[in-house]
């Protein structure tokens, strides 16, 4: 299996084109500000007091925070290490936060990462550590540029799915280091094809099932060199 590397130091751009001009492989977490602006929007009329812990789940509190308050809310649950980044006032101690607005209806999180290698195989074919998985009939197989060093919990693999040209697809063996595989079929891809990890199909929620961990979680540990864009 090929092994790809990538800086340590968490990058963060604006704007859809923005991967562009960065070095592949990718691996890419984007936050969408108006999705962000109506679940908390949501929050605020359900009279729900949002949990922004953990740093608000890697997002970064400081402009989650911001986006919160413009969209009326007052306070928030914040870690006491925390409560000088954010613009809302600290909720009680005893306060329970909600986190329906990072694993609700509106799709705040999505996490991408590219097609790097692609190969028809024969039905039986042992597929990464340990062979834990064979190909039921032939098939093609999709190598995805992250892995449990991006991020990706380990515990969803041959239960997690991701979304690529138009279908959701198994994770076929071990998900790796740097990498996972896709059992796609006879799904027609391309190299540089992005791969939905989670997103609007598969959710983080579905995600947080397959894998065993809150959704906050989930979010909290990208690792840094997930590249980071705000939409």
């Amino acid at each position: 299996m090929t092994r790809w590397s990538a800086g340590t130091t968490r990058q963060t751009v604006y704007g859809m084109n923005a991967p562009a001009s960065l070095s592949a492989p990718l691996r890419r977490v984007r936050f969408s500000r108006e999705a962000l602006a109506l679940a908390f929007s949501e929050l605020t009329t359900q009279g729900l007091i949002p949990d922004l812990r953990s740093n608000a789940y890697g997002l970064g509190l400081e402009q989650v925070s911001a986006i919160a308050r413009d969209a009326g809310l007052k306070e928030a649950v914040i870690s006491e290490a925390d409560h000088g980044s954010s613009v809302l006032a600290a909720a009680a101690p005893a306060t329970t936060g909600s986190i329906d607005w990072l694993e609700g209806s509106h799709v705040v999180v999505t996490l991408e990462a590219d097609v790097v290698s692609l190969k028809r195989v024969p039905a039986g074919t042992p597929v990464s550590y340990g062979y834990q998985y064979r190909t039921p009939q032939e098939t093609t197989l999709a190598l995805i540029s992250a892995g449990f060093a991006d991020g990706v919990p380990r515990t969803a693999s041959m239960k997690g799915h991701v979304a690529l040209a138009g279908a959701t697809h198994l994770i076929a063996g071990r998900i790796a280091m740097d990498q996972m595989v896709l059992d796609i079929g006879d799904t027609s891809a391309s190299l540089g094809d992005v791969a939905t990890i989670w997103g609007t199909t598969p959710t983080l929620r579905e995600w947080s099932q397959w894998s065993g961990r809150p959704s906050s979680l989930l979010v909290a540990q990208l690792a840094p060199r997930v590249v980071t864009i705000w939409e």
